[in-house]
């Protein structure tokens, strides 16, 4: 009861509690909206512990953010893509980025370690984000997201997203490409390095009855029967592993069933016969010629560069033999031919003999025993002795054949037969004489001591 002269009140009602639900904003629950962005990076993250792929993350992100999504490697080429369609991502980007310049944003972006937006165009109705993909220490690529503007968004769902959340997602989807990168980078260095073994064993094996051979040869894409020859394309300098890459490249565009591995100091290619029928011998010149011109348009011929082409092998076990018979071809093209040639094992005739002599001061000792007076009397005369020596036993001890390509009168070469045959002392007449000074002057043209 209330006290006598007072005023009784009224207590005011409670107001109703109104449903736990979160804050909203433009007529969209965020607590929704958050529980949604929740759910897409769990997904994202169960992604990454899965044998995914970088399509299984884009398709996730194009479907929840209702946005279009690319990954693109350093060099921008596409490498995953979904709800974009077949509209260029980089040429439209590259409009947004406008005064400030498509690289400047990217180069941002992977500064940063941070995704960006960059507004859309006037009426475009869009703003893209960038986000960079991680490997590591290493930026592999960017995660592009193309946004509706929040003035296009009429409907509930991956719409409500706001632009904050959308940068949040994008992230973590490109950590999430980033995982799946690094793990694909992890298996091809893993097979390479598997692969690069399996060539190894078969070029150096030993065992020529070893069964594991076969079992090598095959996992390599090797088929008996059909006839290989082995290339060595060798390069020295500093750019040898740029002219590697290029020559790498160019025998796989050349001829794509070759099987192709590059070592410390060399490429190795072996060779198949054509499907079509013919020679492996010619099917691997082919190749190591347009390796080397690949080589040339690429370094313009500043890091010495040549080839060797081994003999055929028709089974797994004859490889290593091709391959040796290629590293001989090769280094007689660099003491002939120098850089740019190509030499087969077949071509090499007496000079198989004399790469095989360990100590290269012991052959120039013996050349100089033999026709030592000649090069002395050259330097003093200039008469071309050993040219002409050349030519002779080139044609077979014929002074016309021998004098037609010397471009000289026949008389010319005798006359300097019989003074070659004055100044060594030998008579080109005895067959032992003879076999002498052609060695010597085979030696010469191998060492390249003439003149």
């Amino acid at each position: 009861m209330a006290a006598p002269g007072s005023t009784a009140r009224t207590p005011s009602p409670v107001p109703a509690r109104p449903p736990a639900t979160g804050r909203r904003f433009g007529g969209v629950d965020e607590a929704a909206v958050l529980r949604r962005v929740v759910s897409m990076c769990g997904h994202l993250s169960a992604l990454a512990s899965q044998n995914t792929e970088l399509a299984d993350v884009v398709a996730l992100l194009a479907d929840g953010a209702a946005a279009g999504v690319v990954v693109l490697d350093r060099r921008l080429d596409v490498l995953a893509r979904a709800g974009v369609g077949d509209r260029d991502v980089v040429s439209a980007l590259r409009d947004q980025a406008g005064v400030t310049g498509l690289r400047t944003v990217l180069a941002a972006a992977a500064r940063n370690r941070r995704a960006l937006t960059v507004p859309g165009t006037a009426g475009a109705g869009s703003a893209t984000i960038v986000a960079p993909v991680s490997v590591g220490e290493d930026v592999s690529g960017y995660l592009v997201t193309t946004t509706p503007c929040p003035s296009a968004v009429s409907s509930p769902g991956a719409g409500e997203l706001t632009e904050d959340m959308r940068l949040l997602v994008t992230e973590h989807a490109a950590m999430v490409c980033g995982v799946v990168l690094g793990r694909e980078l992890v298996v091809t260095a893993a097979a390479g390095r598997a692969r690069q073994e399996l060539v190894e064993g078969l070029l150096l094996a030993r065992d020529r009855d070893d069964p594991e051979i076969d079992r090598w040869a095959q996992h390599l894409g090797f088929e008996p029967g059909r006839g290989y020859c082995a290339v060595a394309i060798g390069s020295a300098g500093d750019r040898a592993p740029v002219v590697f890459g290029t020559v790498e490249a160019a025998a796989a565009r050349l001829v794509p069933d070759a099987i192709v591995a590059t070592r410390s100091d060399e490429v190795v290619a072996l060779v198949p016969a054509p499907q079509a029928g013919g020679s492996p011998v010619d099917a691997a010149r082919v190749l190591a010629a347009g390796c080397l011109a690949a080589t040339a348009g690429r370094t313009g011929m500043r890091t010495p560069v040549a080839a060797g082409v081994g003999n055929p092998c028709r089974s797994a076990a004859e490889i290593s033999r091709s391959y040796t018979e290629a590293r001989h071809a090769l280094l007689a093209g660099e003491r002939l031919g120098g850089t740019g040639s190509v030499t087969a094992f077949a071509d090499l005739g007496i000079h198989r003999l004399l790469l095989r002599v360990p100590d290269v001061a012991d052959l120039r000792g013996f050349a100089e025993e033999v026709v030592g007076a000649l090069i002395a009397e050259e330097r003093n005369g200039g008469m071309e002795y050993l040219a002409t020596l050349s030519a002779y036993f080139e044609h077979n001890n014929s002074p016309r054949r021998a004098a037609e390509k010397l471009h000289v009168h026949p008389n010319t070469v005798s006359y300097r037969i019989r003074r070659i045959e004055e100044i060594t002392g030998l008579s080109l007449d005895v067959r032992r004489d003879r076999l002498m000074a052609e060695v010597a002057v085979e030696i010469l043209d191998a060492l390249g001591g003439r003149r």
